[in-house]
Order: structure tokens, then sequence, then C-alpha cells
């Protein structure tokens, strides 16, 4: 967004030049009407014409320089283009007013040239009008030197063309002193010519910037920029907008899926530092650079990880445990189950739609996954506020339940709480038989048997065994 001192400079740039070219209308208008000269009038005509184009311009800064707001994300950058794309358009009518006049009089003005009388007051006004071009053309300059807007632009292609313009009509009155009246028409046509592709191109430009139209140099800068940052792998999207002399720009990386969050964080920000330097040459204010990053699996990353890398990313994936991967027979084929957790309040269609993007997820990251099988958890909530529970008719039930499996040795503590949603939470430690070592799996197996029958005991609780060797 300009600053408070750029919009200083534009507005003080333009309010000097509307000043000047309001005094060359009124002078040169009443020389027009005394001395009989068009091109002294037509000359007033085209000041007054910069004059409102100049208005205009002074209204589009102030519009623009206003804050972003809910409406305009981006600011009200887009209004000083405006304004420079309106002062090129009335330039470009200006000129071909010119051509189309200078023609008339080349075809059918010969005894209108001879009613010119110009005067002392003609060449007063005409020369007073030059002293005022390049004043405007000191002060715009100037202001251009420190700023690059469109608007002071507009403005100031506007003084040079209305230098050249009155350095014409001095040139049509001495030529009329000298009895040579046709010398005035063709050297109106030839600036006429040259106003004309001036404005139209100033015109074009500021047109195709409201359509977000960018160099293509300038993405391959940015792109460019991007891609020689340490530890980026790809650049794989770019977007890019000019708002007035304002930047902005969006692009999306491609980074190893095996690194932190912290050091891809890092990386993107070297990235916005890379692409801001790349941009400082153009003249362009960056406002803003955006890097969205992405994982890409590399192939020396075990496939478990990328499986629950690929299934956590998935929204409503809670936690992913539990993966297994098999080859099937001597074929590339491979068959993937895991175990994901969903929140307890999800329905079954819920769930269900998480699972299937889960299995996209996997096929998408892991292109020899034939079949994804993947079982839904509950996840377990937050437990908050809890109260301990002293219910001995609780603690023998369970403890009854869980000697009933005969591998249990022992029961060791029994801590029932009660949480402030009225939920009941159990933790209870339990001592395995030394005599016959159970593997990982039987302990796991029998602790969800037992984990489940005191569950269906007390409905709605929430049961934590821990087993240890007795």
């Amino acid at each position: 967004m300009a600053t408070s001192a750029d919009v200083s400079i534009k507005r003080s740039a333009l309010r000097y030049s509307l000043i000047a070219i309001a005094s060359v209308f009124v002078f040169e208008f009443i020389a027009g009407i005394v001395t009989n000269s068009l091109a002294v009038l037509t000359d007033s005509t085209h000041a007054l014409l910069d004059a409102v184009v100049t208005g205009i311009l002074i209204i589009a800064v102030g519009l623009a320089a206003k804050p972003r707001d809910t409406e305009h994300t981006y600011g009200h950058g887009k209004i000083e283009t405006i304004g420079g794309f309106i002062g090129g358009a009335a330039l470009f009518v200006v000129a071909v007013f010119f051509i189309y006049e200078a023609a008339s009089r080349l075809a059918f003005g010969g005894s209108a040239a001879l009613s010119v009388v110009p005067g002392t007051i003609g060449f007063a006004a005409v020369t007073y009008t030059l002293a005022v071009d390049v004043f405007r053309i000191a002060v715009l300059g100037r202001a251009m030197r420190k700023i690059n807007a469109a608007t002071l632009k507009a403005d100031l292609y506007h003084a040079i063309a209305d230098f050249a313009s009155t350095s014409v009509a001095l040139v049509g009155l001495w030529l009329v002193t000298t009895g040579f009246y046709q010398g005035d028409a063709i050297a109106a046509i030839l600036l006429g010519a040259f106003l004309a592709y001036l404005s139209s191109r100033f015109a074009y430009q500021n047109a195709f910037e409201l359509t977000d139209t960018i160099p293509p140099r300038l993405v391959s800068q940015v792109r460019q920029a991007a891609a020689n940052t340490e530890g980026v792998l790809d650049c794989r999207d770019v977007k890019m907008r000019r708002v007035g002399r304002e930047i902005f720009a969006e692009v999306t990386i491609s980074l190893k899926a095996n690194i932190s969050f912290e050091k891809a964080h890092e990386i993107s920000a070297q990235v916005e530092k890379n692409i801001a330097s790349s941009l400082v040459a153009t003249g362009d204010v960056v406002e803003s650079i955006t890097v969205h990053f992405e994982p890409i699996y590399s192939p020396d990353l075990p496939l478990e990880s990328i499986i629950e890398r690929a299934a956590a990313r998935v929204a409503g994936v809670k936690g992913v445990h539990n993966i297994i991967v098999s080859r099937v027979g001597g074929t590339n084929r491979l068959e993937v189950s895991l175990h994901i957790q969903v929140n307890r309040s999800a329905t079954l269609s819920e769930a269900h739609g998480i699972a299937n993007s889960v299995e996209d997820s996997i096929k998408n990251q892991v292109k020899d996954a034939a079949d994804v099988t993947v079982h839904l958890e509950p996840l377990m909530p937050e437990v908050a506020g809890v109260q301990p529970l002293a219910d001995t008719g609780i603690h023998d039930s369970i403890r009854q339940i869980v000697l009933a499996s005969g591998e249990i040795k022992k029961v060791g503590r029994i801590a029932t709480f009660r949480t402030d949603n009225d939920t009941l939470k159990i933790d209870v430690d339990i001592g395995f038989s030394s005599e016959r070592p159970a593997t990982i799996e039987e302990v796991h197996e029998l602790v969800t048997e037992i984990e489940n029958q005191i569950r269906a005991k007390y409905p709605g609780s929430i049961v934590t065994i821990h087993a240890e060797p007795g």
C-alpha cells in the first residue's frame, strides 16, 4: 500500500499542475477569441481537457490511498490505474481531434486561415503556455523521480503533449505572419500521429493492468527465485498481480515430506526474502508474498511413514496407528491396513466418508497400493475436572472381571473417578504370570477383551488398563 508520503508527493504535484493548466485555459481562450486563431483556441480546449483529466487523477490518487477494507482486500490501488487509463484515453481523443482539424484545414480551411490575426496577445498567450508547460514538466518529473505512479505519468505525458502542441500553435502563428498557411496544419498532423501512438500505448498498458496482466518475465523471475532457494524441490505454481505500484505474489513450493514443520517454515521465509530481492530492481513495492508448501514423498522414505502422513492430512483424522503393509506374492501389489481415530460424536456416515478420503489419499501417494482397509476407532475425549469416586461395589466388580480371565496373576491399583460431564473413568493395574511369559500381542488382545467387558458393565466409561509382568 502507498505510504502517506507518496500520496502527499502525488497530490502536491498534481495540484500544481492543475492550477497551472487552468490558468493556461483562461489566457489562451481569451487570446484565441481576440486573434481569431483556431490553433490557439484548439490549444485552449486541449488545456481545458487536461485540467479536467488532472482533476480526475487527483481524485483517483485520494481514492487509491484508502486503506484495505472487507470489500477491497488488495487495497484501492486499481483506482489509480483507472485514472491513468482515463488520462491516456482522453489524450488519444485529443490527438485524433488535432489530426481531424489539421486535415480539414488542408482540405477546406484556406479562407479561415487568412482571417487569423496573430497580434501581440496571441504570441503572449502561447509564450505563457510554453512557460507553464515547462513548469509542469519540471514539477511532475521531479515527483516521478521519487515515486513511479501511473497518475503522475499520465499527467506528465499530458504536459509534454501540451508543450509540443503549443509549439505547433506558435509555429502556426509565425507561419501565418510569413504567408505560409499550410505549415501549421502539416505540423499538427505529424504531432497528432505521435500523440495518438503515445497515448494509445499508455492507455493499453493501464487497461491490461486492470485485467491483472503481469509481464511473463516477472513471473519467471519469481519462479526462479523460489526454485533456487535451498531446500525447495520445485516451484509448482505462481500467481501475481499488480495494484498500482504494489505487487502481490503467491507461490506454491514442494518440500521433502520428512522435514519438520519448523524447517518448512524456515525455507518458506527464505523463499519470501529471495522473491522480494528479485523484484527490487523493477521499482515496484512488494506488498505481500504468500508461500504455500506441499510435501513430496521421496523414495527413501519408509512406506509406513508415507502412509501415516497421507492419512493424517485428511480432515477428521485424529490419530493413525497399527499400519500394516503386505506385498501380494511376487507382484508389486500392496495390501495396506491401518487404524484411524475419529471423533466419538461422528455419525457412521461421516466416519465412512473420512475412511474413503484416507483410502484415496494413500493411493495417491503409494501408487502400488491396490487395496486399503481402514479400521475406525472413536477418539477418547479429553477428561477434565475428575473427582475421586470411592465405590467398593464398582471396585469389586472390576476385580472379578479381571481375574475371571485366568491369565492375570494379580490385580493392583483400581482407581475410579467421576468427570464433570458425569463420565466414569476407570484405571486398573494388572500383573501377568511370569511362569509363561506372554507376548505383547497376547497381552494387547487380553487387555482389549477385559476393557470391553468393563465397558459393557459400565457403558460410556473410559477404561485404561496398565499391564506389567507379575
